[in-house]
């Protein structure tokens, strides 16, 4: 299981789930990458069993939203434009 963190910027309950969603994901896992940061499209749950994977939602200051939730990487985006890579 790989741990990720995120910010919602409004209210969690506002927060679409299970369908797919763009957001900005950091990686929690113990390493070298750890903190690293990706745009990617994930499916969302507060249901912590329902995805393979454990996020930590935050609050738009950094506050800890108290309960893990699920969620499932369908793909990191790469929004950096061909020319500039």
């Amino acid at each position: 299981m790989i741990e990720y963190d995120t910010f919602f910027m409004g209210e969690p309950s506002d927060v679409l789930q299970d369908e797919v969603t763009e957001i900005v994901i950091r990686d929690l896992t113990p390493g070298r990458h750890k903190y690293r940061c990706a745009y990617a499209e994930v499916r969302l749950s507060s249901d912590a069993d329902k995805y393979p994977h454990r996020l930590w939602p935050r609050l738009g200051r950094g506050q800890w939203v108290g309960e893990a939730w699920s969620v499932e990487v369908v793909r990191e985006v790469n929004k950096i434009p061909e020319a500039w890579r």
